[in-house]
């Protein structure tokens, strides 16, 4: 039984409307999205289909955290559950407002878009029979919590550690910068605009020196952790081999901050990307493109392709999930998968590979060890040159 007053609830839901981008809700129907810096969003009407013959039929769709909207023929009003409302039966609700059933299913479905499970609501206490067990409290799903509102304090200092991080190779240490000047392509913009860098010497410690760091987001655009790419690790993977690869010494290439869940997230996956006219581009050419890490992202950004990453080779279940409905809803429900052309990465985009078909998804590989004259056999998709890529793109064409 929920013990929560209808107060609390009701201030639940509003911080929930407000802290939900508007984008996040067309981008999970696939509809266009709102200009970048735009405070008010003009779409079609979702309440009656004959509005769009009126030259007036916009939905007008405020971009503050309150997200009214009005329809100038039909004269519907609301917020944004009145939106999912009429995206999900395309009419308004029943007497003008969202009330009882149809607001209880309208929340869901908001909570739903955000991870989240709807808390039952409203129902009465039922006493259990002894042949009966009770069921289970409705718990939320697993979810990366926000740094910004981190139960420590600590946690919650490092919201902003994106904004300062070095993006200057002139003011990082040698092992950084060498490690940026081999990859021309990580330009300071892109560093800046991806929260990607070295923390500064006078800095919070978090992977201080040793480590380049990269931000993770959720899918609401939101930093839940940081992770950082050992500098040295290349050195270590030498040596590590050449000693006959020992048992319990194998390096790590990332380290991650404890606690995060990285198998809930795609880097790369966050809403307010889909404001980008490259990346519409290239859902249309490609569909969702997937490949590992955070640089293989980044490098096909430098391409002008959109890619998500899943921080390893083998998916879990929630990005499973999550790539099917990116795929579905904004991606014509395709997917191009680009591996890692090793043995461990080819396996686990064997296995995505055929979750992904058999999700119904149109999965196709753009390379393996084998095709293109074995082009990117031990190769990653870092490492591709842009004349690589333009032959590879051909022949995704044909």
């Amino acid at each position: 039984m929920n013990s929560r007053k209808p107060s609390s609830y009701m201030s639940d839901i509003d911080d929930l409307i407000a802290q939900t981008p508007l984008e996040l809700v067309l981008s999970h129907y696939g509809l266009p999205l709102p200009p970048v810096g735009a405070r008010e969003h003009r779409m079609k009407c979702v309440f009656n289909e004959t509005c769009s013959d009126s030259k007036y039929g916009n939905l007008s769709v405020q971009m503050d955290a309150a997200k009214r909207l009005h329809c100038h023929v039909c004269k519907t009003s609301g917020n944004v559950l009145s939106l999912l409302h009429g995206l999900e039966h395309h009419q308004p609700p029943a007497g003008g407002r969202l009330r009882g059933q149809e607001f209880k299913d309208a929340v869901a479905k908001l909570r739903e878009i955000n991870g989240l499970v709807e808390e039952q609501v409203g129902k009465p206490a039922v006493k259990p029979t002894s042949a009966a067990k009770p069921e289970p409290m409705s718990t939320a799903k697993e979810a990366n919590t926000p740094m910004i509102r981190h139960e420590k304090e600590a946690a919650r200092e490092l919201a902003n550690l994106c904004d300062d991080l070095v993006v200057d190779v002139s003011e990082m240490s040698p092992d950084a910068a060498q490690y940026v000047r081999k990859r021309p392509w990580l330009t300071p913009e892109q560093m800046k605009a991806w929260g990607v860098g070295i923390i500064p010497g006078n800095g919070r410690s978090l992977f201080r020196k040793k480590y380049f760091v990269y931000t993770h987001r959720n899918e609401r655009g939101e930093v839940v952790s940081y992770s950082g790419r050992d500098l040295a690790f290349d050195t270590k993977w030498t040596k590590w081999l050449r000693d006959g690869k020992p048992e319990g010494k194998k390096p790590n290439k990332h380290r991650y901050v404890s606690g995060y869940k990285r198998g809930l997230e795609l880097y790369g996956g966050h809403a307010d990307r889909l404001n980008e006219p490259y990346v519409q581009e290239s859902l249309r050419e490609f569909g969702v493109v997937v490949c590992e890490g955070q640089n293989e992202i980044l490098r096909m950004e430098s391409l002008g392709v959109a890619a998500v990453g899943l921080g390893c080779n083998k998916a879990t279940d929630h990005q499973v999930e999550k790539l099917v409905r990116f795929a579905k809803n904004a991606g014509g429900n395709r997917a191009l998968l680009l591996p890692d052309c090793d043995e461990e990465g080819e396996a686990g985009f064997k296995e995505l590979l055929w979750r992904l078909s058999e999700a119904g998804v149109q999965t196709r590989l753009g390379f393996t060890s084998n095709t293109h004259d074995g082009m990117m056999r031990g190769r990653q998709p870092e490492d591709l040159t842009d004349e690589e890529w333009a032959v590879i793109r051909q022949t995704l064409s044909v």
